[in-house]
């Protein structure tokens, strides 16, 4: 008598909160995937985001269901006869099953980035209070660090990306978008400079944005860095290796930001209301060779109509300091990443500390 297995390992429950194998039997060409282990939530997150506590309970419980579900299967289907009625059910259970873990993976993984991104946010909460700023200044921190989202297009692809920027960077200087963007909303101001072989984007985007050299927006970048315990023991100590190799994240952006003047995070859908009240927007979107898992920072600073469409004129540190792209809403919607960040600068003033004094 022919017969093939048609259980699940329970391997893969060894231990709640271990990152172990699933050793489900592959699905056509499947391979075996990996529960990963429900993070830690730390006592100063799970004060701030208590629904993160109770997103791990439940998450716990359906992994024990999960485990007695696997378990039950492995009993009814330890073997059974080839193509025989009992091993197409065993089959049909155990694709269900599969499909079940798969999502329980999935909302695990969602779980684990919420709990480190409540941590980034919780620290930097906790190092404004410790520098000092008022109670205003950190509910507007905290107000924007919690904002910050996908904005944009979900099914972009590379190749629609790409298009895009190539449309946007064979535009003349001159001519009728030059001119109407000379009379839209928002003051136009001389950039900070060009941007070389380093990843430092958001330097130049901050010291555009703010109105701000580009040596004073790096100088209180490295301070950030250095201080911020969300990052590794490794950036803390080379902050500008950090700025040259890997950029700044977006609640970093943000909190340079409001050191400079303050910050709001804003949709796309209020990009023109921003700019005609005089605000500059910071936005993160996808490089010119269309990698959706890269970043670059550019600053819109006037918005104006044309043809019947909301367009941006476009400050790109890859340009230089006087070089302006124009883009439509269209076009920007392709390339956006996440929410801008809009920056209402306050000329007179002394920048907020990012440093202890």
């Amino acid at each position: 008598m022919k017969t093939r297995e048609s259980e699940l390992s329970g391997k893969w429950f060894a231990a709640l909160t271990s990152a172990v194998l699933i050793g489900l039997l592959p699905l056509g060409s499947a391979r075996a995937e990996s529960i990963p282990a429900l993070s830690e939530i730390p006592i100063a997150s799970a004060t701030a985001y208590p629904d993160l506590v109770t997103r791990r309970a439940v998450l716990v419980a359906a992994r024990t269901v999960l485990r007695g579900r696997t378990e039950q299967h492995n009993s009814r289907c330890h073997s059974v006869v080839a193509e025989s009625p009992e091993d197409a059910r065993c089959e049909s259970a155990r694709a269900a099953l599969a499909a079940d873990v798969n999502r329980h993976i999935e909302a695990s993984n969602q779980f684990i980035a919420k709990v480190e991104r409540a941590r980034i946010i919780t620290s930097m909460n906790t190092l404004a209070a410790r520098l000092g700023w008022t109670a205003d200044e950190r509910a507007r921190l905290n107000k924007a660090l919690n904002k910050l989202g996908f904005d944009g297009d979900p099914a972009v692809t590379g190749t629609q990306i790409r298009r895009a920027w190539q449309d946007v960077l064979a535009r003349e200087q001159g001519g009728e978008l030059a001119q109407k963007a000379s009379q839209g909303e928002s003051p136009g101001f001389p950039g900070a400079g060009e941007q070389t072989q380093y990843h430092d984007c958001v330097v130049f985007a901050l010291a555009n944005a703010a109105g701000l050299p580009y040596g004073v927006t790096a100088t209180r970048a490295t301070d950030l860095i250095s201080q911020g315990d969300w990052r590794s023991i490794a950036d803390r100590a080379n902050p500008q290796q950090v700025i040259e190799g890997k950029g700044l994240t977006g609640g970093e952006v943000i909190m340079l930001a409001e050191a400079f003047g303050q910050a709001e995070v804003v949709p796309s859908s209020a990009f023109t209301k921003t700019l005609t009240e005089g605000r500059p927007v910071m936005v993160n979107v996808v490089p010119e060779d269309g990698d959706v898992s890269g970043g670059h920072e550019v600053v819109l600073t006037r918005a104006f109509q044309h043809g019947g469409v909301p367009w941006y004129e476009m400050m790109d540190s890859n340009q230089g300091a006087q070089r302006r792209l124009y883009i439509n809403a269209g076009e920007l919607n392709t390339l956006l990443k996440e929410n801008g960040v809009a920056i209402q600068p306050e000329p007179g003033t002394t920048p907020k500390l990012l440093r202890m004094p």
